[in-house]
């Protein structure tokens, strides 16, 4: 089953409050996918769902690590990947991804589509693109692929 909703913000502060929101809806095991052009903003809704999860530590961009790990203080784990610097599938043998994507953690990754053949088939796809008509607004789309319970 995939659902999709689409939204549009015009402004930070808009955004921010529906990433904190889509947070709510999030339980450890879930994959959360970011595409979207440089700048659109993935790191800013990763920041402030980690924010909406409650994060004990400030989620900061993984850029040259590749991903940085926060707590919740329900204790479940949040792996924030970032894999724009990624050049080729064969960096990932290393990082053991499938340990992440098939755990009880929540794991949030921007520029997915550089790793669209590990992810699993149950996971929120988020496209964030830009609005022409205004710097600082956003269409946001979010596919739910799987067995996904909605809550109110």
């Amino acid at each position: 089953m995939s659902l999709q909703e689409k939204h549009k913000f015009h402004s930070p502060k808009e955004t921010a409050d529906f990433a904190g929101r889509f947070a709510e809806k999030l339980h450890a095991g879930d994959v959360v996918a970011f595409y979207g052009e440089l700048g659109a903003g993935k790191t800013f809704m990763i920041k402030h769902i980690c924010r909406g999860l409650k994060c004990i530590e400030e989620p900061t961009s993984p850029s040259f690590t590749l991903i940085n790990q926060y707590h919740t203080p329900q204790g479940i784990d949040i792996y924030h990947f970032d894999f724009y610097r990624l050049e080729h599938e064969a960096e990932l043998a290393n990082l053991g991804i499938d340990d992440f994507l098939y755990n009880d953690n929540i794991c949030l990754i921007e520029w997915a589509d550089k790793i669209q053949s590990f992810l699993p088939s149950q996971r929120y796809d988020i496209f964030i693109r830009f609005l022409t008509d205004d710097p600082e607004a956003r269409e946001i789309e979010i596919q739910h692929h799987g067995d996904y319970e909605e809550s109110s």
